[in-house]
């Protein structure tokens, strides 16, 4: 089964970067010319990778320690075990087991709602911000009639205090659902929600928050890498309906081969006709938050071994 992973996530690797994304031609056609600043705004961008995932794996080590008390390295095998697993599976749902079959205390499947909680808190901070960014692109597209932009906007503050208030809330959530007959048999494992207070909760948004900042000057990086010329107001905005549209639109395997490139084109090639640059700056991201990572990841899922309980 190793050697079956290793072969899949590997071949499906190079089928994306050769096939899919075709890096290599779109670096031979592109007009850019490289030079030191060049280079400089891909390292920052490389950088920041290691503090977008010592931000997930530190929020994943936050929920865990409540049941099982790991260190960093721990989770550190864990989460990119999660992406190893996450990029071969639809929604990233093998991510869910990738975490969780490093755990030797806590439940599997609520280590699995651990992980749920985690992606939540996440997935909350690219739509609050992705909703607006969309609200203003829309509109520099005609898509509505611009004096109903502050009637939207405040249906999409109303809609985001509902969802964060619901996360914050969870173990009410929790006392809820008990008093549902149906949820008797899953009470069981859905009782960490309780656990959970509201700091604490706070606390996982704030790391999601800051994590997505890391993403959008990612990107932000990477499109100057690749000679796209656009301003950074733009460049935030369209970043944030980019990575809005891609987080929930559902992902199967096949349709986010093309989803990634076809959302930066339909915000970014508003603003520039750098179409190689634009796709460029796409696909590094990808390379860079999760080829390398799962990459790694694969090694720590070699060495993993069999326990029987």
């Amino acid at each position: 089964m190793k050697f079956l992973l290793v072969a899949t996530v590997t071949g499906f690797v190079f089928y994306k970067l050769i096939y899919t994304y075709r890096i290599d031609d779109r670096l031979n056609q592109t007009a850019v010319t490289f030079n030191s600043s060049n280079f400089i705004f891909l390292a920052a961008a490389f950088v920041l990778m290691f503090l977008n995932w010592y931000l997930e794996i530190t929020k994943w080590k936050l929920l865990v320690n409540k049941y099982e008390n790991i260190n960093f390295k721990f989770a550190l095998k864990a989460v990119l075990s999660g992406i190893v697993l996450g990029i071969i599976t639809p929604n990233q749902i093998g991510d869910f087991a990738g975490r969780v079959i490093h755990l030797q205390k806590l439940n599997k499947i609520k280590g699995s709602f651990l992980t749920a909680i985690g992606h939540t808190a996440q997935v909350l901070m690219t739509t609050i911000f992705g909703m607006y960014a969309l609200i203003i692109l829309l509109a520099h597209k005609d898509f509505y009639n611009v004096n109903n932009q502050p009637m939207l906007a405040i249906i999409c503050f109303v809609f985001q205090c509902l969802l964060i208030l619901g996360f914050l809330n969870l173990k009410s959530l929790h006392n809820f659902l008990i008093k549902r007959k149906w949820f008797s048999k899953l009470e069981k494992y859905f009782d960490i929600f309780k656990d959970f207070s509201k700091s604490e909760l706070a606390k996982v948004l704030l790391i999601s928050f800051v994590r997505y900042v890391v993403f959008l000057f990612q990107y932000y990086f990477l499109l100057l890498t690749f000679g796209v010329n656009i301003s950074f107001e733009n460049a935030m905005l369209c970043v944030a309906a980019s990575f809005c549209v891609q987080s929930v639109v559902p992902s199967f395997l096949l349709l986010d081969l093309g989803l990634r490139g076809a959302t930066a084109l339909l915000f970014f090639g508003e603003f520039s006709a750098n179409q190689d640059g634009i796709l460029l700056a796409a696909y590094s991201l990808w390379v860079i938050n999760i080829m390398l990572p799962a990459l790694l990841g694969l090694f720590f899922i070699v060495q993993l071994k069999y326990r029987r309980s």
